[in-house]
């Protein structure tokens, strides 16, 4: 008689296809994948992904929540211990949201992060809303600390600054995590507290530029 699949081949079978869409997220691009090449990436049957996922925007959402949940309630925590702080945020505590917890996933498993920030790139870079509908209330209160920071900066020109700083602590942070080759050290450590030192400087001049014009 034929063996049933049960709930931890299901879980095994999810995991394959998630590590595997992974992969070919980060080297290839989202929209550069199909579904066929997860399959055969996973080593799975064809139909594997429509049956365990549906499409391959709820495989890409499972990719994302799979490394990004953590690191989402780790903003999430960090946004609001800021919030609560009587001080106005400077452009250091603004970029250490984001730069501590993408430090600690990748002590935690330098690979898988470096796809996992490859992929936020990609989507941060473009305004996809397949990456910004994933953390709306973190997305929320961040914008709030920053409009906290900068009150004399237009709307508009805050949240262009944020993006770009923040898509630029991305893309560089996957960079590293990447060419370290999966083992963390001193120097890496080192490179990430100068990224974050030089992005929020350029955060800073950015806004105060944005400051003057509006007030000119």
């Amino acid at each position: 008689m034929a063996r049933r699949s049960g709930p931890r081949d299901g879980e095994a079978t999810r995991a394959a296809l998630v590590d595997a869409a992974a992969k070919l997220f980060a080297e290839q691009g989202v929209d550069g994948v199909s579904i066929r090449a997860v399959n055969t990436e996973a080593g799975l049957a064809p139909a594997a992904v429509h049956y365990h996922f549906g499409s391959k925007d709820a495989l890409l959402n499972a990719v994302l929540l799979r490394d990004g949940e953590p690191v989402r309630e780790r903003i999430h925590g960090l946004a609001e211990e800021l919030a609560a702080r009587e001080t106005v945020p400077t452009a250091r505590d603004l970029v250490g949201l984001l730069t501590i917890p993408y430090r600690e996933l990748i002590e935690r498993d330098p690979e898988r992060a470096a796809r996992w920030l490859a992929i936020c790139g990609q989507l941060s870079l473009a305004h996809d809303e397949r990456l910004l509908g994933t953390a709306p209330a973190t997305n929320k209160l961040l914008h709030e600390l920053v409009s906290r920071a900068y009150p004399d900066v237009p709307a508009d020109e805050q949240e262009l600054n944020w993006s770009i700083a923040a898509n630029t602590l991305i893309q560089m942070t996957a960079r590293w995590s990447w060419a370290m080759g999966g083992v963390p050290s001193e120097e890496t450590e080192r490179q990430l507290t100068a990224l974050a030192e030089f992005v929020a400087g350029g955060l800073d001049h950015a806004m105060a530029v944005a400051a003057a014009r509006s007030s000119a």
